[in-house]
């Protein structure tokens, strides 16, 4: 069934927020007010993506003040350039998908004379290699932290000036936060699992596919690879990525490291807002041996010296 903007599009989508679980929302373009209306008395909301290219911003067609809004509610913000579909995913299982964005033309909230025709429709199931796009879409987006938003308000009044003369703008910030996340170390068990669930696309339950999906976005695995072709993709990714490649460096230094060190690292040197608490990343730490080991074929290895910790080693 469709829903139509100006009849009951807006409703049925409120309704859909309201009874989600864990919420993610894919939108180029968003304003403030109706994000707010959109989202009151939320408190199921994940993260929300948005386009925010430098004319989107120029041309006010998205407000910069959704940062600190969502950021005031505890949501997590994105930032694609290439985003352009509109999709509300519930735990990544099921989709609200719709033509409109979120502003008062395209969702007539508030109320708006000559409103948009937009349609909408929820999508009951989505299967893997669904899921998996919207995992990459989220594996290559930036995340906006306080430092990105000054950044993006410091630049922005230069850019208004040159604007219309140039045909390309295109803001310029360092963006290292995402890459230390927790979240962009390897989530799956094993390799093994990994690739089990990769090639039969069988998985115990959701918590085991949601990882598998994590895993095969961040270290970008498209679907299809035979088996030869999947680890060595898997295995040239992994030990290309900072956050790996930096604990590894480290490694180097002392040639060991034991596992309580290794939290100490990985606490210390995380980008997460709030910082996690060092017991809740001993599961990240497990798993991130697990994979140095098995992918890294005879380089590395695992003991447990006199009983003591695990001591991950340079062979």
């Amino acid at each position: 069934m469709l829903f139509k903007n100006g009849i009951d599009l807006n409703a049925k989508l409120s309704e859909y927020i309201s009874q989600s679980k864990g919420l993610y929302i894919f939108c180029p373009y968003i304003k403030l007010q109706t994000l707010q209306i959109l989202l009151e008395e939320s408190t199921n909301i994940k993260a929300v993506f948005v386009r925010w290219e430098t004319k989107d911003l120029i041309l006010d067609s998205s407000d910069l003040e959704i940062y600190p809004y969502l950021k005031s509610i505890g949501i997590t913000l994105y930032r694609n350039p290439r985003l352009h579909l509109k999709a509300y995913l519930d735990e990544y299982k099921k989709c609200f998908l719709t033509s409109a964005n979120i502003s008062s033309r395209a969702l007539n909230l508030p109320d708006y004379a000559k409103y948009n025709y937009e349609i909408g429709t929820i999508v009951e199931n989505l299967d893997i290699e669904d899921r998996l796009y919207f995992s990459i879409i989220e594996s290559e987006s930036i995340l906006i932290t306080d430092n990105i938003y000054k950044q993006l308000l410091e630049q922005l009044p230069e850019k208004k000036k040159e604007f219309p003369c140039e045909e390309d703008f295109n803001l310029k910030f360092e963006a290292p936060d995402k890459d230390f996340l927790i979240s962009s170390l390897p989530m799956t068990y094993s390799v093994e699992t990994l690739f089990r669930i990769y090639e039969d696309k069988k998985f115990v339950n959701e918590v085991e596919l949601n990882c598998a999906l994590h895993d095969l976005a961040i270290y970008k695995i498209q679907l299809g690879l035979s088996s030869k072709e999947f680890r060595e993709k898997l295995t040239s990714n992994f030990f290309s990525h900072p956050f790996v490649k930096a604990f590894l460096d480290n490694l180097k230094i002392t040639n060991e490291i034991y596992f309580g060190a290794a939290k100490d690292w990985i606490h210390k040197n995380c980008t997460d807002v709030p910082t996690p608490r060092k017991w809740e990343i001993t599961e990240n730490t497990q798993i991130l041996y697990r994979w140095i080991v098995k992918l890294g074929v005879g380089r590395y290895k695992i003991d447990i010296p006199g009983s003591y910790s695990e001591r991950l080693s340079i062979v």
